[in-house]
Order: structure tokens, then sequence, then C-alpha cells
């Protein structure tokens, strides 16, 4: 069982806004387990042929470059995949795939987004996506503590929104207790929840302030980075939260 199917008493599936999230091995079978965890989430989509095969080639190189740029020796092996759905900013859906390792850094023979230097593998990744891809620090979601390192991702529009508009936990309270759940699992465990009028709102003590509204999520850090998201997006918010905590200035 995927941790799309059950989170703590949280019935979330990958089509309802869960994250799917998968161990990968710290070998050279990283590549093809990869593609086979990939291969049985993608059916429920709706994607092409052609998108399938685009996924799981772009799936091998995000495993490849974990094993060959983001497991260092004096580190724990913990390679993970995580696939999941979010509003790409336009109204419409796209499916994020992200490969966890726990190396925190980007080295710089690995290149990165708009530099003309990274390997061949996540070039493919970038004329694919269309630019549609990066980096950024986080912390796993497989096992207790979690792991701090960081996500190489991509995106890709969905051709339809699949998920349900769930009428369950959808604001008030329940929306607040479902991402201090999430957050907490992250090791983001000094969060307090305060009820208030038409909203709850989590602080950690250190300047974050985490707004939860009737239909979205609001939040600010001491560093000024702030973002709002819809509720169905608590996937997305709690990785964007987790994001700013792992931060230099966060």
């Amino acid at each position: 069982m995927t941790k799309s199917a059950t989170m703590c008493g949280i019935p979330w599936r990958l089509e309802d806004g869960g994250c799917a999230a998968l161990p990968l091995p710290a070998d050279d079978s990283i590549a093809h387990v990869a593609r086979s965890h990939v291969t049985a989430l993608l059916p429920a989509l709706g994607l092409s042929v052609q998108d399938v095969d685009d996924i799981k080639l772009m799936v091998s190189e995000l495993a490849t470059n974990a094993l060959q740029h983001g497991m260092p020796h004096d580190a724990p092996a913990g390679a993970e995949l995580w696939v999941y759905q979010r509003d790409n900013g336009h109204g419409r859906d796209e499916l994020v795939v992200k490969a966890f390792d726990t190396l925190r850094g980007w080295r710089p023979c690995d290149g990165g987004p708009g530099r003309p230097d990274h390997g061949r593998g996540l070039k493919v990744v970038d004329i694919l996506t269309k630019g549609r891809w990066g980096h950024h620090r986080t912390r796993s979601r497989l096992g207790t503590p979690a792991v701090r390192g960081k996500a190489t991702w991509f995106a890709l529009p969905l051709p339809r929104t699949l998920r349900r508009r769930r009428a369950w936990r959808v604001g008030g309270p329940y929306a607040a207790k479902d991402l201090r759940t999430l957050l907490v699992q992250r090791g983001l465990d000094h969060l307090e929840q305060e009820d208030g009028e038409g909203m709850t709102v989590l602080t950690d003590g250190r300047g974050l302030t985490v707004r939860c509204e009737p239909a979205a999520f609001r939040w600010r850090a001491p560093s000024g980075a702030a973002g709002t998201l819809p509720i169905i997006d608590i996937t997305e918010a709690c990785e964007r939260i987790v994001e700013i905590c792992e931060s230099p200035l966060g």
C-alpha cells in the first residue's frame, strides 16, 4: 500500500490530490523500479500513450540522477519517488513527479534550470517539459524521522481536471488539522493551532504563520516568502511550507 492510499487516516488517492510516495533502491535497479512505480499509477489519469512514454523516460532520468549525484557516502540512502497533482497557477491541473535524495545541495556539475551545462538526462527533461522542472530543499516523506535533502521535479499538463472537489475536510479546522498532520510527519512538529472566526491559524513560534481559510491556505515566513493555494492543493501547500523551512532564510 502506498502513501497515496492512506496517510494517518486521511484516505487520499492520487486522483483526489494525495501524494504517492514510494521508496527507491540505492543501486542500478533504481530507474527500473521508478518506471514500474509510475507505470502503475498513471492509468487513472487519462494520459496519452506518448505522455506515458515521456513520463517513464523522464522518471528514469530523475532516478538515475538521484543515484549518481544525490546519495553521498556520508549520508543515509533514502531516495524516494513522489507523484501528485496540483494546479498550474492558471486553473489547469498538472502532474508533478519528484525524486527525493539525501544530498541537500545541488552539485555544480548537475547544472540546473536555465543553465547550459547540465547532463544529458536533465536536458531530456528540460526539452520534454519545455523547462517546467527544477529542484528545491525539502524533507523525506517515508520513514521516521523525516530526512533532510532535496527534490528534483518535473511537471506536465493533464488533459483534464480529475481531482474531485471533496466536500469532506474542505474548509474550517478539518483542513488545518490535515495540513498540520502532514507537516508534523515531515518533522515540523512545533506548530501551534489557534481556531478563530472563519479560519484556523498555525504558527511555529519562529515567525511562520499559516492561515487556513474556508477555501485557501495562506502562509508567510520571516524571510518574506509567502503564498496562497486552494485547499484542494494541500499536498503542494505542505511542500511549499517545508521548502520555506528548509531554505537558509526560512
